[in-house]
């Protein structure tokens, strides 16, 4: 009996120091915080935002493709002068030896009068044994020192001009190594942007597919009436790339697309004027700083409306008031209104 109350003793201490423990720890463990939830969107802040993130993502697209341009033509130089460097080289080494060969005849002159003044106009005059022996002789002689004075200055004045080419080369290739290192720099920078950019296409797309219907509708906007047909069929760059821009209403927005079933909004320009076999810039602010200014009134199909204070979004006129763009994810290339495109900047026409 005695041994059955000594062990519920026992059983009691243990439960009231477990019980201590397990409080005392209680008090040192962190609290959780307290999560709080996003606030709720109505569905005009929902497009609201889909729509900044979109134009945000455009931006950023363009000027990853500002970059690339720029990498590859910085790319371009360093080969070309690289190669100019290697060529100047080798023209410098051949240049030395003929110059040594000359220099070799001087030499030999400069010896042979030394040892017995044979080349000067006495020793012609000695060895011949007849007027037209000395003649002949000493017009040899002035011919050989003549030749090789002339050889020697020569090839002195090619080596310089070749050495003064080498240099330049080098330098050039120097430069544009360097512009290399400047263009690997800021597409470094560039490509953080391009993860940021994912990023954003991740939400941009998570926030389409909750779009609703009537989200959806008001994100791509009214369908406008614009005849096609009227578009005057000339043989010009400009009507090409208008006829050729149209070919492809419907098709798909995507970032950095060049065609020919997806573009972007200056992809889109890019792939029209290349099918009327003319070259205009990559991006969008490129195509601002090219071309030729057009006053608004004045624009005519083909002509390029550049959009926002950044440039960052472009469309082609195609006559009566409206513009051909590829716009949004989400939103296929489709001809509205001028305005409907976004802020008017200004226009080029190519």
């Amino acid at each position: 009996m005695n041994q059955i109350k000594r062990d519920r003793k026992r059983a009691m201490t243990r439960a009231a120091v477990l019980g201590s423990v397990v409080a005392a720890t209680a008090t040192l463990l962190p609290v959780p915080p307290t999560v709080v939830a996003d606030p709720v969107r109505n569905a005009d802040q929902i497009l609201a935002r889909y729509r900044q993130l979109s134009t945000d993502a455009e931006r950023t697209a363009e000027a990853m493709n500002a970059a690339q341009v720029e990498y590859n033509k910085q790319r371009k130089t360093v080969v070309r002068e690289r190669r100019a460097s290697v060529d100047a080289t080798k023209k410098l080494d051949a240049m030395q030896s003929e110059m040594d060969d000359a220099q070799t005849k001087v030499d030999a002159l400069a010896r042979a009068s030394y040892r017995g003044a044979r080349v000067n106009r006495l020793y012609a005059m000695l060895v011949s044994d007849s007027p037209q022996s000395l003649l002949d002789n000493m017009s040899g002689l002035e011919i050989m020192s003549r030749q090789a004075a002339t050889d020697l200055r020569t090839v002195t004045e090619t080596a310089k001009r070749t050495r003064q080419a080498r240099v330049d080369a080098d330098n050039a290739a120097a430069a544009a190594r360097t512009a290399v290192a400047e263009a690997e720099r800021h597409r470094g920078e560039l490509q953080t942007k391009q993860a940021d950019l994912q990023l954003e296409a991740v939400q941009i797309r998570a926030i389409y597919k909750s779009l609703t219907g009537k989200q959806l509708a008001a994100l791509r906007g009214p369908k406008y009436q614009f005849d096609a047909s009227a578009v005057p069929k000339g043989t010009s760059p400009e009507l090409i790339a208008v006829q050729a821009a149209l070919s492809r209403i419907g098709d798909p927005y995507v970032w950095g697309a060049t065609g020919p079933n997806q573009f972007d909004c200056s992809g889109l320009m890019l792939w029209a004027y290349k099918q009327a076999k003319r070259t205009i810039p990559r991006t969008s602010e490129a195509q601002l700083a090219g071309g030729t200014p057009v006053a608004r009134k004045d624009l005519q199909p083909g002509d390029l409306i550049i959009y926002y204070s950044s440039a960052s979004h472009v469309g082609m006129y195609v006559g009566d008031g409206f513009v051909i763009h590829a716009s949004t994810f989400g939103v296929p290339v489709a001809v509205v209104p001028i305005d409907k495109a976004g802020p008017y900047n200004a226009a080029r026409r190519y």
